[in-house]
């Protein structure tokens, strides 16, 4: 494959991500996708803010100042553990499920505009093609 033909894929990989950002910003105004992330996350459970930070991947004190925003949009709550005070389990609020009803909603109509016209098996072959991509990237790093 020529290096024009790989430069041609990588700008309209590009494109796509502007364009699927744009979209996302216009069905999920006012969030973020870290916070989405971590809504969606403490959706179906309370959570100890430890156990979030390492299903996130981050650290507890970044994880601790977007804590701190979600409660001041008085979107999520924070139980103090009755036996140990150091210890917080963090839970949707009542407009916090609210808006991840809101945003689930979102979420399957901008599935439904993305994949609309794609047959099952161009979806596969698409998927096919960037996992082939990323396990050829992946190869190279190691």
């Amino acid at each position: 494959m020529a290096y024009e033909q790989l430069d041609t894929i990588i700008k309209e990989l590009k494109i796509l991500k502007k364009l699927h950002l744009k979209l996302f910003n216009q069905y999920c105004k006012n969030i973020t996708s870290e916070q989405i992330q971590l809504l969606c996350l403490i959706k179906k459970e309370k959570l100890k803010q430890k156990d979030i930070a390492e299903h996130l991947h981050i650290t507890e004190a970044t994880l601790s100042v977007r804590i701190k925003r979600l409660v001041e949009l008085g979107w999520i709550q924070k139980e103090i553990d009755k036996d140990d005070k150091r210890l917080c389990s963090i839970s949707l609020s009542s407009q916090g499920k609210e808006l991840m009803n809101n945003i689930e909603n979102a979420f399957q109509h901008y599935q439904e505009i993305i994949c609309k016209g794609l047959s099952d098996d161009e979806y596969e072959y698409v998927l096919r093609f960037i996992h082939k991509i990323q396990e050829n990237l992946k190869e190279e790093i190691e």
